[in-house]
């Protein structure tokens, strides 16, 4: 009876302690939409401040998206920081054809419950990723994360950079 009642008790902490890690993303994930409609976590975008802005452009003959590095700093500020605010980017593509747009760990550190937000853009469109701090905090270890077109290899990526 003493051994059921402990190979009972070793499964159920096992299975909590391998759930743990998948409960990193449990915040809903992150969301895509318009600007008027999308929200996260029960905020509206509309609500939210844009932190940052990625743009599928043409330079010097390459398609691209700029800027090549962005920084998003998590850190705390002042008394307010950011008390766990939703991160709201502008993802907008500026050409004349249709534009993928990647956000992922960068693939050597990518866990099984890292990001991946992948969003294909018709030419001038411009959508908007709502991410929820909670899944920001377990996006990948050294806080590197990669954008890229998912659908054309050779056009060229950018890199953003996660202060915590």
């Amino acid at each position: 009876m003493h051994k059921v009642l402990l190979s009972v008790l070793l499964s159920v902490m096992l299975v909590a302690a391998g759930s743990s890690a998948a409960l990193a993303l449990q915040s809903g994930g992150p969301m895509i939409g318009d600007l008027a409609t999308g929200s996260v976590v029960g905020q509206p975008f509309k609500s939210l401040d844009v932190d940052l802005e990625f743009i599928a452009l043409k330079i010097g003959g390459k398609k691209a998206w700029y800027p090549g590095t962005a920084v998003l700093d998590l850190r705390n500020q002042g008394t307010g920081g950011r008390r766990g605010q939703p991160v709201l980017i502008k993802v907008t593509n500026a050409l004349d054809g249709e534009h993928g747009f990647n956000l992922s760990a960068d693939s050597a550190f990518a866990g099984p419950t890292s990001m991946n937000v992948k969003i294909t853009l018709k030419p001038g469109e411009t959508k908007y990723v709502g991410i929820p701090m909670s899944d920001l905090t377990y996006v990948t270890a050294p806080g590197n994360m990669k954008v890229k077109c998912q659908l054309h290899k050779a056009h060229l990526g950018s890199s953003l950079l996660i202060l915590k």
